[in-house]
């Protein structure tokens, strides 16, 4: 059985894709409240994908109100909740328990890894699009690709090589940390600014100016740090930000959430990454100090 913990958009897509591929899945609720919620909606999940509309019955649970043994847990909560989140599950994991680690940024795949030392720890890079227009609603709004590894470098495990990869598109990577680092540098190039002046993506360029290619310079040195070679990753950058030029980042959507987001994972840890190698960062630095300034104006948790 698959159980995943996080009931937001990417946990919702998972549990509609698992279901889809007619696998045994549970998904994880914070509290009573959440439970009481998804049973007054009996249990439905109303999933529109690019292909229609389905209602699927969701399992659920508490998390904390079960002692049934986890084999394989999806972590799909925000990197910052993603620590308190699995502090209760503790007891429910064996040492042949998988934990498959789903949020951006870099930082909370090195401590669960080092919190749960007994368990695999796989690491995951999502490019699908979803989100909620209300509760027990999930539109898909953009097929993307999941690339998962295992940063101790072992083979795929057997339940992933029996997932359908026409309804779960994942492919294997034996370089997972160098695919996260990359995609860190692309939101730190993109995110920070859309929060900063709250602008859609394409407007970043415009927005940031000279500013922005000072930061992109400074990623590929914070990149070659730790051996990752990209000397594409200007143009990486500049093709994500036309191809999602409408799109409202997540960090800008928490900002206008009222919600904590997710920067100290993404251009913070970079930051902190670039001052233990030695790397000078400034323009990096500024836009973090900014950000965190910006949140601060508006009342929002600057860590």
């Amino acid at each position: 059985m698959f159980h995943v913990l996080g009931a937001g958009s990417l946990g919702l897509l998972w549990i509609a894709r698992l279901q889809q591929a007619g696998l045994d899945c549970r998904l994880l609720l914070r509290d009573q409240a959440a439970l009481q919620r998804w049973q007054a909606a009996d249990n439905l999940l109303h999933f529109t994908a690019p292909n229609g509309q389905q209602q699927l019955r969701v399992s659920c649970e508490v998390a904390t109100q079960s002692d049934t043994a986890i084999a394989i847990l999806i972590v799909a909560t925000k990197a910052h909740a993603v620590m308190t989140a699995l502090a209760p599950l503790r007891q429910r994991l064996s040492s042949n328990s998988q934990i498959l680690l789903l949020q951006n940024g870099l930082g909370v795949q090195q401590q669960v890894t080092q919190a749960f030392p007994e368990q695999r720890v796989l690491y995951a890079s999502v490019t699908d699009g979803a989100w909620q227009p209300a509760p027990q609603q999930l539109i898909w709004a953009g097929q993307g690709q999941t690339l998962i590894g295992d940063p101790a470098l072992q083979p795929p495990p057997d339940w992933l090589l029996q997932l359908d990869q026409r309804i779960i598109n994942w492919q294997w990577s034996e370089q997972i940390l160098a695919v996260l680092w990359r995609k860190l540098a692309v939101n730190c190039a993109v995110n920070p600014f859309t929060l900063l002046f709250d602008c859609c993506n394409g407007e970043v360029p415009l927005r940031a100016g000279p500013w922005l290619d000072e930061c992109i310079t400074e990623l590929q040195t914070v990149l070659a740090a730790q051996g990752i070679a990209a000397p594409d990753l200007g143009q990486q950058i500049h093709e994500v930000i036309r191809r999602t030029a409408s799109n409202s980042s997540s960090m800008r959507q928490d900002l206008h959430a009222g919600r904590r987001t997710e920067l100290s994972y993404i251009l913070g840890y970079a930051c902190a990454e670039a001052q233990r190698s030695g790397v000078p960062v400034p323009a990096l630095e500024h836009l973090l100090t900014a950000s965190r300034q910006r949140l601060s104006e508006l009342g929002l948790p600057v860590d």
